[in-house]
């Protein structure tokens, strides 16, 4: 997992003491992803999965994440984008998972400084097919505040990460 941005004022990195219990150590990392412009603005934090490329759609569900509610949920950001090939052939497709579109609620937690997070899983199932690109992307601007949010947990079939440090697991 690997974030990043383009544009202005708009990026995604991970951030300590913001978030949930991690799995290893006790950085509690949550991962930042903002937008501080208009919507309109070309420019977005994303999110970029290695290793998922080949794999089969049926694979990396379900997708999940929880977020933390002082931040933006929106129907369109932050979503997962899934680029995949169709077992039955034609034309790629790309899929999108909002966090307030296509993932259901599965409760809240307070963390240890009393911040309510709100745990967003999609279940799917996807059409059957092979998997080329997944990601997170925040490209909501600032017209829907407050223009970022915080997420941790963030789930990919049976993978979770808790921090950076996840990457190497």
């Amino acid at each position: 997992m690997h974030p990043s941005g383009f544009g202005e004022r708009s990026y995604a990195a991970w951030r300590g003491q913001e978030g949930l219990p991690d799995a290893r150590g006790n950085a509690d990392a949550a991962l930042y992803l903002q937008k501080m412009t208009t919507t309109t603005t070309f420019a977005a934090a994303v999110v970029v999965f290695e290793g998922v490329g080949g794999l089969s759609t049926a694979a990396i569900m379900p997708l999940g994440f929880s977020f933390r509610v002082e931040g933006h949920c929106g129907a369109g950001a932050p979503r997962f984008n899934v680029t995949f090939q169709p077992a039955a052939g034609g034309p790629l497709e790309t899929l999108f998972f909002g966090c307030n579109s296509n993932m259901m609620s599965a409760g809240t937690t307070t963390d240890a400084k009393g911040r309510t997070w709100e745990k967003r899983t999609a279940t799917g199932p996807l059409p059957p097919g092979t998997v080329l690109l997944l990601v997170i992307v925040y490209d909501e601007g600032i017209e829907f505040p407050p223009g970022f949010v915080f997420l941790d947990d963030i789930r990919v079939g049976s993978k979770t990460w808790t921090s950076p440090a996840d990457n190497g697991q």
